[in-house]
């Protein structure tokens, strides 16, 4: 039986994978306290990248981004590329169990071993990966309406706690050129607008072809707009020197919050919400490594496929970097500049020239045999 997803189902997913870890992280940190209209500026790329992924599918309607990469690049280069997609997918997964099995680690649960945590993280997505992708996005247009709703309590919350939120931690406002703020910015184009790259693998079964286009650039913009006022929620409680130091700042913020007893703390509630995203980050990631696996090897079902990739995902989040602060230095720089940066931006480029090139070519040829 065919997968089917509905478009409803398609925004919340990608809104849902986009936010899981970037709400962690003060993002565009070098632009200091303008970090949140950095982050509104680069909505507009975020758009045009979304024009490119869904352009490539619309030339190739019945295929993902394994399968139509050697109808584009070649055969070879085609076959080569379709794998280093599949391990990035795989690196994306190990580099997010990583962040949220120190999360655990740093906020609730300090003695424990990073391998267990992250181990009963893994069966845990491993089985929902399983279960097949509709149910993710079933379960991720729910849990998107829970955050929202969280989020603005929290904000509330955090909103009638005395002395917590200074707006003018916001102040100056544009001190630097708009010029400066997209230089600075630009990583914003990969991580984590670029990232919904991984959602090309299942266009296919979107029940609304038509519509992917729309839904995909909604979800683009409300995300952003989420996390431009997130940033504005840590720099406003926590400053930009505290911000740009906090191992986990959006955590150290809601830490803040005191709304009576009955809201005193809420850092388990927090932790879980913020669980829960990282749980939906990593299930897309290995449900798209699934895919592809079994798209190139052709295997009919892929949920069996995700017992195997979990167990590559559980070993390689725990060698990507020695320590949690070396693996949040390599995934701000160079994950970025030597991973994200070609995987996301440059190779779908190229792949849309080539494509409009060869349409160009044989419209030309058809015009000579008449």
């Amino acid at each position: 039986m065919k997968t089917k997803i509905s478009t409803l189902e398609l925004l919340a997913s990608i809104m849902v994978f986009e936010n899981g870890t970037a709400i962690l992280f003060y993002l565009a940190s070098d632009t200091k306290q303008d970090a949140w209209i950095t982050i509104l500026i680069y909505i507009i790329p975020a758009i045009i990248l979304q024009l490119i992924y869904t352009s490539l599918w619309y030339n190739y309607p019945n295929d993902n981004i394994i399968t139509y990469s050697p109808k584009i690049f070649g055969k070879y280069i085609g076959f080569f590329l379709s794998i280093v997609y599949i391990l990035y997918f795989i690196y994306g997964a190990a580099r997010v169990l990583r962040d949220f099995s120190e999360l655990m680690l740093i906020s609730t649960l300090p003695k424990l071993p990073l391998t267990l945590v992250s181990f009963i993280l893994i069966t845990v997505i491993c089985y929902a990966t399983f279960t097949g992708i509709e149910v993710l996005c079933r379960i991720a247009v729910v849990f998107l309406c829970i955050f929202l709703s969280f989020f603005t309590l929290s904000f509330i919350f955090l909103s009638t706690t005395p002395n917590a939120l200074h707006l003018t931690n916001l102040k100056p406002i544009m001190h630097n050129s708009l010029l400066f703020l997209i230089i600075k910015g630009w990583p914003l184009i990969t991580f984590p607008f670029g990232e919904s790259l991984l959602f090309s693998m299942f266009y296919t079964s979107v029940t609304e072809p038509k519509k992917v286009r729309k839904y995909t650039i909604m979800a683009t913009i409300f995300e952003g707009f989420i996390l431009s006022f997130n940033c504005i929620m840590f720099l406003s409680t926590l400053g930009v020197k505290l911000a740009s130091t906090s191992l986990f700042p959006l955590l150290q913020t809601f830490r803040t919050i005191h709304a009576g007893s009955a809201f005193d703390r809420l850092d388990i509630f927090i932790i879980l919400m913020l669980l829960l995203g990282g749980f939906f980050k990593i299930g897309f990631f290995i449900y798209g490594a699934m895919l592809g696996t079994a798209s190139l090897v052709k295997i009919n079902n892929p949920k069996y496929l995700s017992i195997p990739i979990s167990i590559i995902v559980l070993i390689s989040s725990g060698l990507i970097a020695s320590n949690y602060p070396q693996h949040v230095n390599i995934g701000l720089d160079f994950t970025i500049k030597y991973i994200h940066l070609p995987m996301l931006i440059i190779l779908p480029i190229l792949a849309l020239i080539i494509v409009n090139i060869k349409k160009f070519v044989s419209s030309n040829n058809q015009r000579g045999r008449l």
